[in-house]
């Protein structure tokens, strides 16, 4: 499928944020890095960025508020120095320059470069891919997911454990285990060995009437899905509660879900060993089909 990107704000004179190097890429001998390189170098070097995904429907982007919300407040918490045109207007317009009617959007910022770990230019870039998608709604995985515990990562929890980063090499170690066990995705625990999250979704869990996850204190990516997550309850007659929990509160739950802002709502079948039937999740999915809906009518 199609990958377009459009960045903005080259950088002129590039050449003298750098001192002359000597550089091997890939087998090619180069005294300076190559501008495409070089306009990313803090992405590169320091994973000074971050990122948002979203999900495109019939021309229409329902959360492109919740997504600028938390990456314009992440950029602020990094220092960056936002520009005053910047906004979810002005993204979802960037946006609809490239992208098909129904797509999956990666959105990249970064630091502009130079320094080291001191940065001396807090100015943002910005690189929009796009990928064609087939589907113009929330699919309902008949099959539901298989996951299990990832024994071999924990997350870290702090003051920047919600910010969506591409510092990604603890959730690629816990999908490379999760391959080696055959499952569909891994159960991320927290540095108290606690639950937090799955590689790239926020995990859920009912039991008897009430909606579960993790507080964000317990160190989750702050999810634009898991915000939906209370009214989508509430609509279909459930309680919603933040819980702190171990794993083995998934193994004695009724039913367990994963949320994203692409893929919506993903009915787990099992965890190791316990299987789970998803009729309340089928629930809250269609819920959120019908908000997603409503908002391409122009309901809200």
């Amino acid at each position: 499928m199609p990958i377009r990107a459009h960045h903005i704000d080259h950088i002129d004179h590039i050449d003298h944020i750098f001192p002359i190097m000597s550089i091997n890429f890939n087998s090619e001998l180069l005294d300076h890095l190559p501008e495409s390189l070089a306009l990313a170098q803090r992405a590169l070097y320091y994973g000074d960025s971050l990122f948002e995904t979203i999900r495109v429907f019939n021309g229409r982007i329902p959360f492109m508020r919740l997504h600028w919300g938390r990456l314009s407040e992440g950029l602020q918490r990094m220092g960056y120095s936002v520009p005053t045109d910047w906004s979810a207007d002005y993204f979802k317009h960037q946006i609809q320059r490239i992208a098909p009617a129904n797509a999956r959007v990666r959105w990249m910022v970064w630091r502009s470069p130079g320094g080291l770990y001191r940065p001396t230019d807090d100015t943002p870039q910005f690189l929009l891919t796009v990928q064609e998608l087939d589907s113009s709604v929330f699919d309902w995985n008949t099959r539901g997911l298989s996951i299990g515990l990832c024994r071999s990562v924990r997350l870290p929890m702090d003051a920047l454990s919600g910010l969506k980063a591409p510092n990604a090499f603890r959730y690629v170690a816990a999908m490379q285990e999760a391959d080696a066990h055959g499952w569909d995705d891994a159960v991320l625990l927290n540095a108290c060995d606690r639950l937090c999250e799955a590689t790239s979704s926020n995990i859920f869990w009912i039991k008897n009437g009430t909606v579960c996850t993790p507080p964000l204190s317990e160190g989750p990516v702050t999810g634009v899905a898991r915000g939906l997550l209370p009214g989508l309850t509430e609509a279909v007659g459930l309680r919603f509660e933040e819980q702190i929990a171990g794993f083995e509160v998934l193994l004695t739950a009724d039913e367990v879900f994963l949320t994203n802002a692409v893929r919506g709502i993903q009915w787990v079948r099992s965890c190791e060993e316990k299987v789970y039937d998803g009729s309340q999740t089928n629930l809250l999915h269609q819920e959120l089909v019908r908000y997603v809906d409503g908002f391409q009518a122009g309901f809200y």
